[in-house]
């Protein structure tokens, strides 16, 4: 529900299932931070698992979230270990990720393949959006976790 009136809402709602049932609901908001993201990945969710990171967000899963606005022709590093894997949307302007152009609103399954398992595969603007603070920029939101072989799109 929007309670502004003069400014349009931007809403991404995600269903992660939990690591096991039964567990006390954890779920939590983040409007991110803008200078945070710029140009660099900022971790908006993590594990309740997880006591080394700054995300605003905890949740009862082995899963990250992190969000970046890119200037144009900006590259940086999808963050992805060995044995993990990741989900990427361009939510603004477009970005290449390896071989693959992402348009606005286009997503791509990310494995351990794609990025040789150390990290490697690098995210780079290619095209740019006014985005809601006047800047132009391409908006990316990734979600990494364990890699599951055989599960998912296996995209790239």
């Amino acid at each position: 529900h929007n309670l502004s009136e003069d400014k349009p809402l931007r809403f991404i709602q995600t269903w992660i299932t939990p690591s096991r049932n039964n567990l006390p609901p954890n779920y939590g908001s983040s409007v991110g931070d803008e200078a945070m993201r710029w140009n660099q990945w900022q971790h908006l969710v993590s594990s309740v698992n997880n006591k080394g990171t700054e995300a605003t967000v905890q949740i009862n899963q082995d899963c990250n979230a992190y969000s970046s606005e890119l200037e144009m022709g900006k590259t940086i590093t999808v963050p992805i270990s060995e044995g993990r894997m990741a989900y990427m949307i361009a939510l603004e302007g477009s970005v290449k990720v390896g071989d693959v152009v992402l348009e606005r609103h286009d997503a791509v399954e990310i494995t351990p393949l794609s990025s040789e398992g150390n990290g490697a595969l690098g995210v780079t603007s290619v095209a740019v959006e006014k985005a809601e603070h006047g800047k132009d920029v391409a908006h990316v939101l990734l979600f990494e976790m364990q890699h599951v072989p055989g599960a998912g799109r296996n995209d790239l």
